[in-house]
């Protein structure tokens, strides 16, 4: 019996995702520096590394739809189709955060209140933290569907690990909004300190912009963790 060529084995889709995970983890590395140089209140060092975001969420784009348009239809895949640009679409988002998160700090000039910064940075952390776990898992993943099923046991605690850190980073951000309407100088607003409504709001927006990255990094995981479901 003859297979029609359309229905026929391409390189394997997983391919293609190596380069565009590549450039999710500059993307985490060089939104690091940015919020960092922010919180410093190095201007110029902010927007060296906002800019670089921005170019790297933009390469990247590129290889998403090459890896779109690689995929005609019909072709055979070892996971389902649907899910596997389900996938790409919640790694893309990861990208997309991070410049969110440099285009909107962007807005106003540093300001992270004193009693926060511990927190503002641990959020920070903890969030990009987990990119190079998902990415990790992305590596297992053509090892753990298809024909021959290996490695589902290491795949699955990769996931419960991003899954783990997007939890924290929720008790962090909750944390910092504690902290936040808790300071007595939110009641009064005393402006000469730098603490308004405008501040308060940039920085309330920013911890959210920033929890989106392990959100979309948990979203991302749950359909690895769908791919490989008997």
């Amino acid at each position: 019996m003859r297979v029609p060529l359309l229905y026929t084995f391409v390189k394997s889709p997983f391919e293609g995702l190596i380069p565009f995970t590549g450039k999710i983890k500059e993307g985490m590395d060089t939104l690091k520096e940015a919020v960092i140089a922010y919180i410093d209140g190095d201007e110029e060092k902010f927007n060296k590394f906002s800019d670089k975001v921005c170019a790297i969420e933009h390469e990247a784009d590129k290889i998403k739809r090459e890896i779109r348009n690689s995929l005609p239809k019909g072709v055979f895949m070892p996971v389902d189709k649907f899910q596997f640009f389900t996938l790409i679409k919640e790694l893309d988002q990861i990208l997309d955060s991070a410049e969110d998160i440099v285009v909107w700090l962007s807005f106003k000039k540093g300001v992270v209140l004193r009693e926060i910064k511990k927190e503002f940075l641990a959020l920070l952390n903890i969030s990009i933290s987990s990119v190079p776990i998902l990415i990790e898992a992305i590596e297992i993943l053509p090892r753990a569907v298809g024909f021959i099923k290996r490695d589902k046991k290491l795949l699955k605690e990769k996931i419960r690990a991003v899954r783990q850190r997007e939890w924290e980073s929720d008790q962090i951000a909750q944390c910092i909004v504690r902290t936040i309407f808790n300071l007595p100088q939110v009641d009064c607003m005393i402006k000469g300190n730098g603490v308004d409504c405008l501040t308060i709001h940039h920085i309330l927006e920013t911890t959210k912009y920033i929890g989106h990255i392990a959100d979309h990094a948990e979203n991302a995981a749950d359909i690895i963790r769908v791919m490989i479901s008997e």
